[in-house]
Parts: structure tokens; C-alpha cells; sequence
């Protein structure tokens, strides 16, 4: 006599009626947590490195920044009035490195809190880019001067130097998002001096061939600022590679 299992069974039709080979098995593709928390753990982040990234740019530009200044100045490109400072051959004003430390911060921690925002964008930064491109941002600068010393008509040198800083940004970056913020500098710093000269008179610019809300300007130096992003961009990054190893060190 067969038991009621058996029997039960026999009724089954006959795919079910044998267990499963325990050599079958269906693939399963475990979800890592571990290794999606190890990205996101080795992504860097300003929250405990911005303060010495700041500092350090702030400090660069304090200190580089009227050096690069100097360049112009110097062809009398632009005249300094209040507080107004020599040293040797450099002419400056004494509000010059804090303006230009202020700067190279400002536009730095801009660029690393859009990395963050766009990390799939972001290069790593290097000694070598960074020198580069302030290379090629003095060589720049230098030739905006001697074109202007040489009586160089404003437009023309304004076409010369447009495409020159087309030319540095294929070079030195050649993004998207750098060729924005770029621009956003570019534009937007010339229009920060004017209150600066109209309501302190730290400077002016004795040929300007440009008059917005009733002070003069040099039109191409939307170029020099321009370059100067580029240079601003991989020195910010470079920093943050700096800082960011040496937090990771010091963790270890």
C-alpha cells in the first residue's frame, strides 16, 4: 500500500514531482553595500579641508597676485591713487593683495563647491597644471602690457586677445564649465571695480576706451581674467589634492 505522500504525489504533474538538483541554481547579484559606501567615502569633500584650502589661497593671491598686478601697472595701464605703494619697480596700492587675496579665494572655493556639485567633471588637480597655466596666465598678461605700451589700437588688441584666451582655455582646460565660470569672471570682476574706484579711488585706467555708469574701463581686460580663471582653477584643485591626502595621512 502506497502513503498518502505517494500517493499524493502521483498526482503532481511531472515537472514537480522531483526536487530541485541542488546543482541548479538561479545567478543572484548581491547588492555590495560596502563597496557603494567605499565610493562615496573616496569621494573628497571640503567639510575639513576648506579652512587651509581658503587660507592658502587667500594667501597666494596676497602674495603672487600684485606681482601679476605689477605687469600692468607698470606700462601705467593702470594708475594707483589711495594708498597708493612702491616697492622697487612694483607699483601697487596697499588694498591690492587683500582684493587679490580675496579673489584667488573666492573664485578657488567656487570652482571646488561646483566640483561637488558636477564630480563627473572634475579633473584632478597637479603641480603640473598649475604651473602651466600660470605660465602661459603671465606670458599672457605680459603681452596685454607691451601691446598697450606699444600704442597697440584698443580694438585690435582686444581681437589679438580674445582669441589668444580661446587659444589658453583649448590648452589649459577645455570644459564646459570652466569656459562658464571663466566668463562669469570675466565679465563680472571688471564691473566689481567700478564701485571700487568710483567710492574709494584706489585706481583708474588713464586710457580707458569703454565709460560704464560713468567710469572708464579697458575693454579687453574681460581677457585677463579670463586666463586668470584657468589658473585659479587648477591651483584650487592642486590645494584640495594637497590637503586632501594629508587629511587621509593623518587619519591613518
Amino acid at each position: 500500500m502506497q502513503s498518502p505522500v505517494l500517493l499524493h504525489s502521483s498526482f503532481l504533474p511531472p515537472y514537480l514531482q522531483h526536487p530541485i538538483s541542488p546543482a541548479l541554481h538561479f545567478p543572484v547579484r548581491p547588492i555590495s553595500i560596502c563597496s557603494s559606501l567605499r565610493k562615496k567615502k573616496s569621494q573628497p569633500s571640503l567639510k575639513n579641508t576648506w579652512p587651509s584650502i581658503s587660507l592658502t589661497l587667500f594667501g597666494s593671491g596676497f602674495f603672487l597676485g600684485p606681482l601679476i598686478d605689477g605687469l600692468h601697472s607698470k606700462v601705467e595701464l593702470v594708475v594707483y591713487q589711495n594708498g597708493s605703494l612702491n616697492i622697487g619697480t612694483l607699483r601697487t596700492n596697499i588694498w591690492v593683495p587683500f582684493l587679490l587675496g580675496l579673489f584667488y579665494c573666492t573664485v578657488g572655493l567656487l570652482q571646488l563647491w561646483l566640483d561637488e556639485r558636477a564630480p563627473s567633471t572634475v579633473r584632478e588637480g597637479n603641480l603640473g597644471k598649475t604651473a602651466a597655466s600660470l605660465i602661459v596666465l603671465v606670458l599672457f598678461i605680459e603681452q596685454s602690457a607691451e601691446l598697450y605700451k606699444a600704442g597697440v589700437a584698443a580694438n585690435i588688441e582686444a581681437y589679438v586677445l580674445f582669441a589668444a584666451a580661446e587659444l589658453i582655455w583649448l590648452l589649459v582646460d577645455r570644459t564646459r564649465l570652466g569656459f562658464a565660470l571663466a566668463c562669469v569672471i570675466g565679465v563680472g570682476c571688471p564691473l566689481a571695480e567700478i564701485p571700487i574706484m568710483k567710492f574709494f579711488n584706489l585706481w583708474y585706467y588713464p586710457q580707458p576706451d569703454i565709460e560704464i555708469f560713468g567710469q572708464g574701463l579697458i575693454s579687453w581686460t574681460i581677457t585677463c581674467y579670463f586666463v586668470y580663471t584657468p589658473f585659479l582653477i587648477n591651483l584650487s584643485r592642486w590645494l584640495k589634492s594637497i590637503f586632501i591626502d594629508t587629511d587621509v595621512a593623518g587619519d591613518s
